[in-house]
């Protein structure tokens, strides 16, 4: 009979034992992850940390992280601290095999017994790493010539994020030299699938023999032995993708009904991200559970030596009273609780560092006559960073401020900007339609807005706004000159939704900084020419952000008049929000910088469990 006839007996095998042992199942599994996270858990971020401490480093980041391990330190590091993971990970298991082998043993014995063959865990696992090392070596050779031969002197976080044709060329190759490597490392998995059992069940039996053992007892039924795991993992995670599923499902539900406010985003969102943990530990504990399970029935058909030595080894187990393992979990619940408040002493020691810039747009639309000097004046009232405005030619070659080319929305009717020269455009009285107390303000020339903006704390973002292709340069040339005749270069920027117009200021003015508006996005708008890109909202995502700034292009979002997106935007590095109401947004601001590190790092949560 071949194995994978054998299953359908293993398996009712697995849950009879599961249904008559969940209870010290459950207890076992919390006792050891709270051990794993007051003790085993920090003594390998202890462990890397003097490693990194005699690299010469204190941390290392984004592709250092490659170089890093590649170093001997790393290397040694690699060693160390995987085979302590890994030994932490066969305790677990050991563990739960002891468990599930043998009804007698309860759950603290599960608990201690592992401990006293935990240096022979040790040694199973820094073998088995080193021997995948030494095979991972030459692969790790062929993919250094891949990198030096197709992405030599080219910036590795931008290919990854731009991914030019080298990335794909190279990556393609890296991954059929790593698919081989992974296919030879399964089978080395698969044929050492039964070492764990064998140090734990069968008494002296030396690490490098269990691994001989297990590889003889093995042979001939790898293909069955992997076709379980594959059915393992693809279970695992069909059912990880219908809870997370799920729970993103809900938090959004939650959090949409809770609303942007802060006071009640924050606790809503920690008590989601405690249930998250609590699932996710769920899910890992049933995985690991599982797993053992599934190598343990497969390895009871392989070997005959596993009842006795279970017997053995449980007449040697002394017998704990019922109060004993009540004060184990009482320490191990104080202790969690210990680690939990000094987790949170240590984040609220920290300080994060947000940084946002804030646009009044047309000058400030809500708070005054929208690209009036009465809104700027009220604009730099409100600690706008900058000021947005759009500027057109008359029919007499003045440049206004003005957004409509026409004049229907100023009581002007539909009179074409364009065709109507400066004095009869500034009869019109912008003031009082938007309130009484501004009535008399007219459209001002951009050479007044820049007499009332100099020397404010307070810059001008310059909308070109041409009346066709044959207007372009003429309405830059006159916007360009007179930002120079007013010395003014480094306090303004241009912006347009005519990319010719802002090459044209490029060429006549190369310090004046140019950006390109979008609402929508077809190709990629980081290849553009410019240094910064005012896009609607909805499209600056993190990914985008990101690209951009590979090239050292600012993204700016508009028009952002809801509170709630603040945080968002900021989070995923947005550099500057374009609002009609400056005040509202820089409340906001302040308001998310004045909260503690944990609240913020609870906010970022509720904006990822959201996006």
């Amino acid at each position: 009979m071949s194995l994978l006839e054998q299953i359908p007996g293993l398996s009712g095998w697995f849950f009879s034992r599961i249904r008559s042992r969940w209870e010290d199942v459950a207890a076992f599994s919390l006792a050891f992850r709270l051990i794993n996270l007051v003790f085993l858990a920090p003594l390998s971020a202890t462990a890397l940390r003097l490693f990194l401490n005699h690299w010469g480093r204190a941390s290392v980041g984004n592709f250092e992280v490659a170089w890093f391990l590649l170093s001997p330190t790393g290397l040694l590091a690699l060693v160390v601290v995987g085979a302590v993971a890994l030994a932490i990970l066969y305790m677990e298991l050991a563990g739960l095999m002891r468990l599930l082998g043998d009804h007698r043993v309860a759950w603290w014995h599960a608990l201690t017994g592992p401990a006293t063959s935990s240096p022979r865990l040790v040694w199973l696992g820094v073998w088995q790493l080193i021997i995948f090392l030494l095979l991972a070596a030459p692969f790790l050779i062929a993919i250094g010539v891949v990198y030096l031969s197709v992405w030599n002197g080219r910036d590795l976080n931008g290919l990854i994020l731009l991914k030019p044709p080298a990335f794909w060329i190279g990556a393609g190759l890296a991954g059929c030299i790593v698919a081989v490597y992974l296919v030879i490392a399964g089978r080395l998995f698969l044929r050492w699938l039964f070492a764990l059992p064998i140090v734990l069940f069968e008494p002296g039996v030396s690490v490098k023999h269990a691994l001989s053992l297990s590889s003889e007892r093995t042979a001939g039924q790898l293909r069955e032995l992997g076709t379980a795991i594959v059915a393992w993992a693809a279970i695992q995670s069909a059912l990880a993708a219908i809870v997370l599923g799920g729970l993103k499902l809900l938090s959004a539900w939650v959090l949409d009904r809770v609303g942007s406010s802060l006071a009640r985003a924050v606790p809503a969102t920690a008590a989601l991200l405690t249930l998250h943990g609590l699932l996710l530990a769920l899910l890992s504990i049933i995985g690991t559970v599982s797993f053992a399970g599934l190598v343990l029935a497969f390895y009871r058909q392989s070997s005959a030596a596993l009842d006795q030595s279970t017997a053995d080894r449980e007449e040697q187990i002394p017998r704990l009273g019922f109060s004993t393992p009540s004060l184990i979990v009482g320490a191990l619940l104080a202790l969690l609780v210990f680690t939990t408040l000094a987790c949170v002493s240590t984040l609220n020691g920290l300080k994060l560092e947000d940084k946002l810039q804030i646009t009044a747009h047309r000058a400030g639309a809500t708070n005054g006559p929208e690209n009036s000097i009465a809104a700027l004046k009220r604009a730099i009232l409100d600690h706008a960073d900058w000021a947005e405005i759009d500027v057109q030619r008359t029919s007499d070659d003045a440049v206004i401020v003005l957004h409509d080319t026409d004049l229907a929305r100023i009581g002007g009717g539909n009179q074409q900007v364009g065709k109507t020269p400066l004095a009869q455009i500034q009869q019109l009285d912008i003031g009082s339609l938007h309130a009484p107390e501004f009535a008399g303000e007219r459209v001002p020339t951009f050479s007044a807005f820049l007499e009332a903006s100099r020397g404010q704390p307070i810059g001008l973002t310059v909308e070109l706004k041409p009346h066709g292709k044959n207007d372009e340069e003429p309405l830059t040339r006159l916007t360009v000159a007179a930002i120079q005749e007013a010395g003014m270069v480094d306090q303004c920027r241009l912006c347009s939704q005519s990319y010719n117009s802002l090459m044209i200021a490029r060429k006549l003015e190369p310090k004046l900084k140019v950006g390109w508006i979008g609402a929508n996005a077809i190709g990629d708008l980081t290849k553009l020419d410019v240094d910064f890109l005012m896009l609607k909202s909805e499209l600056c995502k993190a990914d985008l952000v990101e690209r951009a700034a590979l090239r050292k292009i600012a993204v700016h979002a508009w028009t952002v008049n809801d509170p709630a997106w603040v945080a968002p935007l900021l989070d995923d590095e947005v550099e500057n929000i374009i609002t009609d109401d400056p005040a509202q947004m820089r409340a906001r601001f302040e308001e998310i910088r004045g909260l503690s590190t944990i609240d913020r790092l609870l906010l970022r949560a509720r904006n990822a469990l959201l996006n």
